[in-house]
């Protein structure tokens, strides 16, 4: 019966031994699980950090690189308003040149016309003189022949 009980005992601290080391491998898995997790999600957790800064980064580019397409485009549109001027202004002057040569053409054409007109006048003032000029001789012709006579 002694060893009995002593069987028992033996029993009892081995099955409580076991126990506590079966409790004690499922506590230590369960902390390693959790530690494991936990290194898991802080690892995830900082991706999401970096790729949170990096978002933001590009974004604080895209906003810059807009700020500058607006510029851009502002600026397009004062040079296109220049530009936009200079050309009204060079068909006005092209105008006005062309205003400018139809008026000489006409002072040319009555130009012209004055001289032609002029030439005309001069040719019949030379003709009209070469008549006087043999009328004048007809007439001293005359007058020497009477005289002759």
């Amino acid at each position: 019966m002694y060893e009995d009980y002593i069987q028992k005992v033996k029993s009892a601290f081995t099955l409580k031994r076991l126990l506590i080391g079966a409790l004690c491998v499922l506590v230590l898995g369960g902390v390693g699980r959790l530690a494991y997790g936990y290194y898991t999600a802080r690892a995830n957790y900082q991706r999401a950090v970096e790729h949170l800064e990096r978002a933001q980064k590009e974004l604080d580019r895209s906003k810059q690189l807009n700020q500058e397409l607006k510029l851009i485009i502002k600026r397009s549109s004062e040079l296109n308003g220049e530009a936009r001027s200079r050309i009204e202004r060079a068909e006005d002057y092209q105008r006005r040149a062309g205003q400018g040569i139809d008026r000489a053409q006409g002072y040319q054409r009555a130009t012209e016309q004055r001289v032609s007109e002029s030439l005309s006048s001069n040719h019949r003032a030379g003709e009209l003189l070469e008549r006087n000029l043999q009328l004048i001789e007809r007439v001293e012709e005359r007058a020497k022949e009477e005289q002759g006579h």
